[in-house]
């Protein structure tokens, strides 16, 4: 092996052990014990490992390269600077939400908690009473994502983390006006309270209720701003 072909070669049977084979915290064989088992230069198996780091498979320690649990946030946010704020975009981001946020109803409300509602409750409370839309919208977020993080789902939960910038931006478009935020705080005392219960149709009732205003909010707004440019050419 030679190369950049030897570096992905054995980037590729690491990883595939790493996965396979080994545990979160155990430690890889030293330079010196991989460049010999692979028949290549000690700066071979230094940029193999500085790839491994890079996708998040290892750390680097004192005691050498030690396994870590795999971490794809820093590639899922900048996937996510590529979302626009397009009314199209806008209305693709609420469908998503829709379509995950039910589909997890049945899981969320068999993995929620007493701490998971408090937390809802809570930001739904602070939702209420920010001083900001930004700031509104990040506690509308905070209630979604402990709905989420109810369901227990790993890939789910890391998701809607990752998704956090986006998320964050299509709901505080829908709170300039005080009106839609007081709807959607009895619309979340809804969702906690079908939590609450057990009620796995209930919410998802619930949540489809929730998201139906949002879309009419959204509608609403893309109305007015259609609206705008031709409001601005009968001045002229």
């Amino acid at each position: 092996m030679a190369g950049q072909s030897a570096v992905e070669d054995i980037r590729e049977v690491l990883r595939r052990e790493i996965v396979e084979r080994m545990q979160v915290g155990d430690l890889l064989p030293n330079e010196r014990e991989l460049a010999e088992r692979f028949g290549v230069a000690r700066n071979t198996v230094r940029e193999t490992m500085i790839h491994l780091e890079a996708f998040g498979l290892i750390e680097k320690t004192r005691r050498g390269a030690r396994v870590c649990q795999p971490n794809f946030d820093p590639i899922f946010s900048i996937f996510a600077q590529h979302f626009d704020h397009s009314a199209k975009t806008l209305t693709d981001v609420l469908n998503f939400r829709r379509i995950v946020e039910t589909g997890a109803a049945p899981l969320a409300v068999l993995g929620v908690t007493d701490a998971l509602l408090q937390r809802m409750s809570e930001a739904n409370t602070r939702m209420c009473r920010a001083l900001t839309t930004a700031e509104a919208a990040g506690h509308d977020y905070d209630f979604h994502m402990a709905m989420v993080e109810a369901t227990g789902n790993t890939v789910l939960i890391r998701m809607y983390r990752v998704l956090s910038v986006p998320l964050k931006f299509y709901l505080e478009v829908g709170k300039s006006r005080s009106p839609e935020t007081e709807q959607s705080e009895a619309e979340h005392a809804e969702i906690i309270a079908r939590l609450k219960a057990g009620d796995a149709a209930g919410l998802t009732t619930a949540l489809n209720r929730h998201f139906d205003h949002s879309g009419a909010v959204l509608a609403a707004l893309s109305d007015r701003m259609t609206a705008l440019p031709a409001a601005s050419g009968a001045d002229t």
